[in-house]
């Protein structure tokens, strides 16, 4: 379909496709982004000590998460 809007032309469409996507790789899970405000100075002192900022974030939070998780095993 196409319209025109003053100056602009533009193509509008739409494509569906069943079973493009099989159920099995579709789910749930999210990324998540963690949004942090510092100061130059901050930064530049927090960057110093750690080189690799996201990934020592990334690691603590997972740390965390592995320490507060309940003990998955089961008393047989």
């Amino acid at each position: 379909m196409t319209r025109s809007d003053g100056f602009y032309h533009y193509i509008l469409f739409f494509a569906a496709v069943g079973g493009a996507y099989p159920i099995a790789i579709m789910s749930n899970d999210r990324d998540r982004v963690i949004s942090i405000t510092l100061s130059e100075a901050e930064w530049q002192a927090f960057v110093a000590r750690q080189p690799q900022p996201v990934n020592w974030l990334r690691d603590r939070i997972r740390d965390e998460v592995k320490a507060s998780a309940p003990d998955s095993k089961t008393a047989a």
